[in-house]
């Protein structure tokens, strides 16, 4: 009896083992950002690997900060404003515990009645000027709620600091963006944003 006793003991303990551990492990999933606001993805922090060998920022940049009344520069939705409104899959990443980072999704060139007012100064992307002014086009995400570092949100069109200028690198261009302005990045673009000496610093790479 006491070798079977032993085996139906040890069989209980792993079982519970098992049991616990699957409903501790719950995997990172990224938030999409038509979810509900808060939902956000806590990873393991991975290696600092910002860009290295950058050129100097420019000492005298003023941050673009397009009008709302920015008249012949607004643009007015096209054909290709509906393709880019089904763009998805971008990434923002935010480190340091930045607050008043927010993502946007589904924006269009013009006013359609939505929720969020994405004053963007890429529309065509890249590091292109090309800014739209308009009002209600766009849902937005706070990243906000949480102190952890290394936060992540897919499916993101565009992002912006709201309450504060960023220094904004594009594929080894360096621009500063004014606060509540959008950039926009693409479907294979990834933003990467850091608390630094003089700022935010957010990174666009491939």
């Amino acid at each position: 009896m006491a070798p079977v006793k032993h085996r139906l003991v040890r069989y209980l303990a792993v079982s519970f083992a098992l049991a616990v551990s699957a409903v501790t492990f719950q995997p990172p999933i990224a938030a999409n950002a038509d979810d509900a606001p808060g939902i956000q993805a806590q990873q393991t922090p991975g290696p600092d690997d910002r860009p290295a060998g950058l050129q100097p920022k420019p000492l005298d940049a003023t941050p673009l900060r397009p009008a709302p009344d920015a008249g012949t520069t607004s643009r007015t939705p096209d054909a290709a404003d509906a393709a880019a409104a089904v763009e998805c899959c971008g990434l923002v990443i935010r480190y340091n515990s930045i607050q008043n980072l927010v993502v946007a999704a589904n924006i269009n060139a013009g006013n359609v009645g939505k929720g969020g007012n994405c004053n963007i100064w890429n529309w065509n992307g890249g590091n292109v000027w090309s800014p739209v002014n308009p009002g209600r086009n766009c849902d937005t995400r706070s990243m906000n709620g949480h102190t952890y570092s290394w936060n992540i949100w897919a499916d993101t069109d565009a992002f912006t600091l709201q309450y504060e200028d960023y220094w904004l690198n594009f594929h080894g261009s360096w621009r500063r963006i004014g606060a509540n302005v959008y950039t926009k990045i693409s479907s294979i673009e990834t933003a990467k944003c850091y608390r630094e000496s003089d700022g935010v610093n957010c990174y666009v790479v491939y």
